[in-house]
């Protein structure tokens, strides 16, 4: 195999998914004259977005010239030396079911969805690794990405992790701009798990907000939520320090923070008597933070770990437990010695 750096100018890149995140993704490889094509559902969709340039899901964003929309799906797939998923995880079985068949041999898949699998608990590489085996490296991307701001070239950083270091290398190449920093990592299991489970603490983030806890209380949840989420990731075999890095503590901070991300903003509705229901209903979609929440939960009982806030937070979305009454089971837990070790870097240890 060539070295990665070397095949980046011949590769052919597909992206299977046509949401804000999707198209954004698709815009940035674009923008840097890379050959891609974002794969549409329909030949209307792709019609649509071929004419206008432009996506409702990402307003004021110009597609760039070198963007190719298609929905030739079994074409462009089978072309692709890269092929990136960027599909709901609840719906990322069905959508690579139908891409496995068309892969070009070697290629190389991306996941860039952030959640667990609600009937089985996977990660979405694990998703993916049931059709392909060991025939394709299979990478995750994950990261502080709020589509917005990436699509508007304010600066930001991610991490593309993946086994074959070559492979990474390639991923990595081929998504960096001048305004979007890609990170490689080795750790598949911590990256992965780290950007879906950010959407369950931010859930948790979005309620305390509603009640008006305060600060205090917000900078507690998302510390105790970093613990939950290492403490998860150590036991299904991914790296303390990967949760001090972008895809972990990083992306926590930007989807806990911002009013741009879904999962804190439907948890805000939620402390404010929304039904889950109705705010799915009036969307047309769930958040990824409800159904990861569940899986979490069910892996956590199976792995014996204990998820504290993650158990609360499933009652409320459930609708059997008052986010007042959450919030308070959680300050009346016995009082124990706070454990640290899990998620801090030693002292003389460089994150950057």
């Amino acid at each position: 195999m060539r070295s990665a750096v070397a095949q980046v100018g011949s590769t052919k890149v597909a992206v299977v998914g046509t949401g804000a995140w999707g198209v954004v993704v698709a815009s940035q490889i674009a923008s840097q004259g890379r050959e891609v094509t974002l794969v549409a559902r329909t030949h209307e969709e792709a019609a649509l977005l071929s004419s206008t340039r432009q996506s409702p899901r990402v307003p004021g964003l110009a597609l760039p010239d070198t963007l190719h929309v298609s929905a030739d799906r079994q074409g462009v797939i089978s072309e692709a030396s890269i092929v990136v998923m960027v599909v709901p995880a609840q719906s990322m079985r069905r959508n690579f079911s139908l891409v496995s068949r068309d892969l070009s041999p070697g290629a190389v898949v991306v996941s860039a969805a952030k959640g667990l699998e609600i009937a089985t608990g996977l990660r979405m590489t694990e998703v993916i690794a049931s059709f392909t085996g060991t025939d394709h490296p299979i990478c995750a991307l994950s990261g502080p990405n709020l589509a917005a701001e990436i699509a508007v070239g304010k600066p930001a950083s991610s991490v593309v992790a993946c086994a074959d270091d070559l492979a990474g290398q390639l991923v990595q190449a081929i998504l960096t701009t001048p305004s979007w920093r890609i990170y490689r990592h080795h750790d598949v299991i911590g990256v992965e798990l780290g950007g879906a489970f950010k959407n369950v603490i931010a859930l948790a983030i979005g309620i305390a907000e509603g009640l008006e806890a305060g600060e205090n209380a917000k900078a507690a949840l998302v510390t105790r939520g970093l613990a939950e989420m290492s403490r998860l990731g150590q036991a299904l075999g991914g790296e303390a320090l990967t949760f001090a890095g972008l895809a972990g503590l990083g992306d926590l901070v930007a989807t806990c923070s911002s009013p741009l991300s879904r999962n804190r903003t439907i948890g805000l509705r939620l402390a404010r008597g929304e039904r889950l229901a109705e705010l799915i209903g009036s969307s047309g979609s769930v958040p990824e933070g409800v159904p990861t929440t569940r899986a979490a939960l069910q892996v956590a009982s199976r792995m014996g770990v204990e998820l504290p806030i993650t158990a609360l937070l499933g009652e409320v979305i459930d609708g059997t437990l008052d986010p007042r009454v959450a919030g308070a089971r959680l300050l009346g837990r016995r009082a124990v010695r706070e454990r640290v070790e899990e998620t801090a870097p030693p002292s003389d240890s460089p994150i950057g």
